[in-house]
């Protein structure tokens, strides 16, 4: 099996921590298989409902990342209907 490295804030680290001992790659393999069968926007706030909210703090770390990679991107028009 091959591996990548990946680099995650210190807060996402360690709430992966905290998911019942489970290796990183088994808890993002299960939260990313909660949203991967959903086909919209709505599908997947629904599905993300089941999940504890953001603290305000990994709310303002997760929208600083926002606006890193969008400012990083060339987001044409169409790409964004």
């Amino acid at each position: 099996m091959s591996t990548k490295t990946i680099a995650v804030d210190a807060r996402v680290y360690a709430r992966l921590g905290e998911e019942g001992g489970e290796s990183f790659s088994r808890v993002i393999d299960r939260l990313l298989s909660t949203v991967e069968s959903a086909h919209t926007g709505k599908d997947i706030l629904r599905e993300l409902e089941a999940f504890p909210s953001l603290s305000p703090e990994d709310a303002d770390v997760f929208l600083s990342v926002v606006a890193e990679n969008r400012a990083q991107e060339a987001w044409d028009v169409g790409d964004l209907r």
